[in-house]
């Protein structure tokens, strides 16, 4: 019969999967001298969205959004307690929907109708391709019984990419100032590329991860932490609850559910045309009346839900498959998220 210490690092080892699901951390951090490179795919989608209060509704115009991203990430062991991690995404985001005319013509122009319209012909569709956030982590365990216990720094910083901005950019600067004159705004040449790779502005978040391994290969995690956002984003506290099953010597089945709520206001960044009834055909649209202004601030609330499974193919690699749905949020879209993961561990010569 192993002796308990023996037993509680078995069953660390069991939790401490060589790939990590999105946006997690580990209380059991790598061993010494351990690097783990891990490419991670993910493909999300959405239709409809969150606004500031209210459940979720449709995108306008059929809208429909896509998000490609491959992820390139490394893990290492520094110290026997310390971990540090670095990731950096390549991403492909488009959003579709059918295009519009708000402009009214005047019946008294002498301009063909055919040239009037065909100029004012509204195309929201847009895709934007490039290198995401990148994350930048260190975690430090500071105990293993009678469970684990981690602090983290996590640093998410943008890469040059254009940020958000409302559908017209910065003009207007208001919901108000569009109000008073919708037709000079509504002009397809003033609509903006509102598709973007990222919030554009710095994160850093500061986080506690506690877990435990039960007897029964069961493990148990609970994360807490504070995203201090810089460049007027609102500040967010985040939390977490995972929990997984091993069967037999290859398998593991885990679920999590994950939060992340504005606890200031966030800057505005433009303002966003929505409709007052998003379910309304292109072809029904009577100039702007069907226009929803909303200023747009750079600040959401998301609770997730996910579940997936890890297959140890062997000792060094392993594979990660689930699947993410959006519960509730602010702000955001409601998105379902497919990823998959391949964790590939080596070791440094003179370092274990």
């Amino acid at each position: 019969m192993p002796c308990p210490h023996r037993l509680a690092a078995a069953l660390a080892a069991t939790a401490a999967a060589l790939v990590t699901t999105p946006a997690s951390a580990s209380p059991w951090t790598l061993p010494r001298g351990t690097i783990v490179f891990q490419g991670t795919f993910q493909y999300q989608t959405a239709t409809r969205e969150f606004f500031e209060r209210g459940p979720s509704r449709s995108f306008p115009l059929n809208g429909h959004y896509v998000g490609n991203t491959f992820t390139l990430g490394l893990r290492a062991g520094i110290t026997e307690r310390l971990e540090l991690e670095v990731a950096l995404p390549i991403r492909t985001v488009a959003y579709t929907s059918d295009p519009v005319i708000l402009a009214q013509r005047d019946p008294a122009s002498t301009q063909p109708a055919a040239d009037f319209y065909r100029r004012n012909i509204i195309n929201l569709s847009r895709t934007a391709t490039g290198i995401g956030d990148l994350y930048l982590s260190a975690r430090y365990r500071l105990a293993l019984r009678p469970f684990a216990v981690a602090v983290g720094l996590r640093l998410k910083a943008p890469t040059g990419y254009v940020g958000p901005s409302g559908t017209f950019g910065d003009r207007p600067q208001s919901a108000a100032e569009f109000a008073r004159s919708p037709e000079r705004y509504a002009d397809p040449e003033n609509v903006r590329d509102d598709v973007t790779l990222g919030d554009g502005q710095l994160d850093l978040q500061p986080e506690l991860l506690l877990g435990y391994a039960f007897p029964t290969r069961t493990f148990l995690r609970v994360d807490a932490g504070f995203n201090g956002r810089f460049g007027g984003a609102g500040q967010q506290v985040v939390g977490a609850v995972r929990a997984g099953q091993s069967v037999g010597a290859s398998l593991l089945f885990y679920a999590w559910a994950q939060a992340c709520v504005s606890v200031t206001g966030g800057r505005v960044i433009g303002v966003s045309v929505a409709a007052q009834d998003p379910d309304l055909p292109a072809v029904e649209y009577d100039g702007t009346r069907n226009l929803l202004l909303r200023e747009l601030r750079l600040e959401r609330d998301l609770v997730e839900f996910g579940v997936g499974a890890i297959v140890r193919v062997n000792r060094d690699v392993e594979l990660n498959l689930g699947y993410t749905r959006g519960l509730w949020g602010r702000n955001v879209a409601l998105t379902d998220t497919l990823f998959a993961s391949i964790g590939v561990r080596t070791q440094v010569p003179g370092l274990q």
